[in-house]
């Protein structure tokens, strides 16, 4: 439907390819988790057709936030996920706020007031100097990403570091 990757082509061929890749140039990426909120309740309300249409206008707004280059894929149901090469961290930061805040454009499709379909986002920043490893890099942006769930859904947390556990207040944004 979305004309995105899959978890598979995401997770097991693209990504190892660009890990190795980066590996060699020593430049950095980010991977950012994003999972949709309160998406149940837009087809609930709405009906499968609004579901669609509300996981294609997130589609669109990742290809928009992302470069020729770049991997988006989506994940299963409305779980996405976008691989951003030769990024800073800084620029990783601000690429979120803007998602974030462009996201809230999604409260019109939503299935009720008092739950706004939105967009959390969990970001781990990849620095082959580190020699992470592949699925440590996916834990730590699905934990952000959950952080942000946990917390209070529409937002974004940067991942700590490779091997530095999670300040719970310096992360909030």
């Amino acid at each position: 439907m979305t004309g995105l990757l899959n978890r598979r082509a995401f997770y097991e061929e693209e990504l190892p390819r660009r890990v190795s890749r980066l590996e060699r140039s020593g430049q950095t990426s980010a991977l950012f988790y994003i999972d949709m909120d309160n998406f149940k309740r837009v087809n609930d309300a709405h009906g499968h057709q609004a579901g669609d249409d509300a996981i294609l206008y997130l589609r669109d707004m990742l290809l928009k936030f992302s470069r020729p280059g770049d991997l988006i894929a989506r994940l299963g149901g409305d779980e996405f996920a976008m691989w951003l090469d030769g990024i800073d961290e800084e620029t990783v930061r601000r690429r979120a706020q803007q998602l974030i805040a462009t996201s809230k454009e999604m409260r019109s499709m939503s299935g009720d007031d008092d739950h706004p379909l939105g967009i959390s986002v969990g970001v781990a920043f990849f620095d082959p100097v580190t020699g992470e490893h592949l699925n440590d890099l996916l834990a730590r942006s699905d934990a952000a990403m959950y952080a942000v769930k946990k917390r209070s859904k529409g937002g974004f947390e940067m991942a700590p570091p490779p091997g530095v556990k999670p300040d719970a207040d310096a992360l909030k944004f």
